[in-house]
């Protein structure tokens, strides 16, 4: 890696650390996932007590149970809703929904907003999410644009930083993540389950989504991984947007793998290729292999460097 994007590196995510700790920092999969075009199949495994992780509605999604109602992060695709509200009445006896988090805005994590505000349930987002949201969002990966949601379905409580609340006996912190996946990423932290949802920054069976056309990049791709580890300790449990539970080791080895490729991508940037020589160059070679073909993912990561290091591309 040249000096030059070394340095560029380290001030923008040291910056990024500086501005978060100063003011309090799929689903996610690039191919279309199969439970997005066909009917939801829906399961819940215990996390603890009052605690599910359910799968099968567009993304994975942690419920907490409390007799004022469920608390929800991410509510998965619009066409699963009541399938899913279905799966929380059987897992935690109540299906109103006081409490929604939204980790970023994609449809996977936001397809519960309109019911849950129709019951009157706080939704709680980072501010970028609820622009977003009150807007219509094209990007190239969508087929048609997504939004504005309705007033009542977009976040009512949102976050620059970092805050947190009590709920069903559970202390939640929630923190943002800059310009990582998108402009709008949150963690949720249960403390005393010591379960970390990590929304769409963490992929835990395939490659992500980088969508940088909504403001995510590569280095801050790092960097939210960098927060996370802040976070985490050698017990916690790891939610990522899609795929089985994550520890702690794992998220080191996303880590040192996401910055490996982001050095060879400031690299072929830096020597003056462009997308479909760099995708020719094959970066992520040997860093992944598991997850598939890497390509579509290697394209939106090296684009998303532009606007960080050739603003003028």
């Amino acid at each position: 890696m040249s000096v030059l994007s070394r340095r560029l590196f380290l001030e923008r995510t040291l910056g990024s650390a500086a501005l978060a700790a100063a003011s309090g920092a799929g689903s996610s999969l690039l191919a279309a996932p199969s439970h997005a075009r066909e009917a939801a199949h829906i399961t819940s495994t215990s996390l603890g007590p009052n605690l599910s992780l359910i799968t099968g509605a567009g993304c994975n999604i942690v419920a907490l149970g409390a007799p004022e109602g469920a608390l929800l992060v991410d509510g998965g695709l619009a066409q699963h809703s009541s399938a899913l509200l279905k799966e929380v009445k059987r897992t935690l006896n109540t299906s109103r929904v006081k409490v929604l988090f939204n980790t970023h805005w994609h449809p996977e994590q936001t397809g519960l907003n309109e019911r849950a505000g129709k019951m009157g349930a706080t939704l709680i987002a980072h501010e970028n999410t609820k622009l977003w949201l009150s807007r219509p969002i094209r990007t190239s990966w969508l087929p048609k644009p997504y939004g504005p949601l309705p007033e009542k379905a977009r976040p009512s409580k949102t976050t620059y930083t970092t805050d947190s609340i009590s709920y069903g006996g559970e202390e939640i912190e929630y923190g943002y993540m800059i310009q990582a996946h998108t402009d709008g990423d949150i963690y949720v932290h249960f403390k005393n389950a010591n379960v970390l949802v990590a929304g769409g920054v963490v992929s835990g069976d395939g490659w992500p989504r980088l969508d940088y056309e909504t403001g995510g990049w590569m280095g801050g791709l790092v960097a939210g991984y960098d927060r996370l580890l802040k976070v985490a300790d050698a017990n916690t449990r790891v939610v990522p947007a899609d795929g089985p539970i994550l520890s702690r080791g794992d998220l080191e080895a996303h880590r040192k793998m996401y910055f490996t490729l982001y050095e060879r991508l400031v690299a072929l940037l830096n020597k003056g290729l462009g997308p479909d020589e760099v995708i020719a160059a094959a970066p992520a070679k040997g860093l992944a292999d598991q997850w598939g073909n890497p390509d579509a993912f290697v394209e939106s990561a090296f684009r998303s460097l532009w606007g960080h290091f050739a603003p003028d591309a």
